[in-house]
């Protein structure tokens, strides 16, 4: 019996990452055999298959973390098994921080009309509780940390086995640093193998980088999904 059969397989996805992985990857298809763009999804199912690849998944190892509003049905992977997480994005207006994509929101300096200029401060609209607000956006936050929870929390409760991440996200979380390379370099340390499974235009080169740098061969693989693109979508309810 090989070693990822006689100890526990964890699987994490991070949902957002790899729905809209699949539907860049599938943008440019014309496929006879796909529906049309406005009906694709990511079949759960299917994806949980190819990353089981016929391994037992005891109660407990199956996980997703997605943000709301979702975009798409998540009872299929309630029904497989999946512990299912689902984070609220958080407001932020863009044009009031430096970077909205960053780990920390940096606000931009008030910018005060000099008194040299005929400009003045806009007016506040009647019956208005706060000043006018700039280009309101969401953000996903706390996603990733509960997926590096996991991996972590598995460490600490298992005796050893194969990790299956399916992220191409490598950036350090808003809450932790060291984000998902961290807790890979963690359980890599501890003897665990760990499988990342990714699109090729999502994952991050930081993830070859590093697995060079710091020698995680034999522990560490990785796989792309696009050759099981057509297979792995769906029809979208509606």
């Amino acid at each position: 019996m090989d070693r990822a059969s006689s100890f526990e397989l964890q699987r994490l996805i991070g949902s957002s990452n790899i729905l809209y992985g699949l539907l860049t990857h599938l943008y440019s298809s014309h496929s006879e055999s796909l529906p049309p763009r406005h009906l694709r999804t990511l079949s759960l199912p299917v994806l949980s298959l190819l990353l089981r690849r016929g391994r037992p998944t005891p109660p407990g190892t199956l996980h997703l973390v997605a943000s709301s509003p979702l975009k798409q049905d998540l009872d299929p992977a309630v029904r497989l098994g999946f512990e299912v997480s689902v984070m609220k994005r958080v407001e932020i207006f863009a044009d009031e921080v430096h970077d909205p994509t960053a780990m920390h929101l940096q606000p931009k300096p008030i910018q005060h009309p000099s008194p040299a200029s005929n400009s003045s401060p806009r007016p506040i609209p009647r019956g208005a509780a706060h000043p006018p607000v700039g280009l309101r956006r969401y953000k996903e936050q706390g996603v990733d940390e509960i997926l590096h929870l996991k991996i972590l929390q598995t460490l600490n409760s298992g005796e050893g086995g194969t990790i299956v991440l399916a992220t191409g996200d490598a950036r350090g979380g808003q809450f932790n640093r060291d984000g998902f390379v961290g807790a890979v370099r963690e359980a890599l340390k501890r003897g665990w193998k760990v499988e990342l499974w990714s699109w090729s235009e999502g994952l991050s080169r930081i993830w070859k980088e590093v697995a060079r740098r710091e020698r995680w061969d034999g522990g560490f693989a990785i796989h792309l999904l696009d050759d099981w693109a057509e297979v792995l979508v769906e029809v979208a309810p509606q």
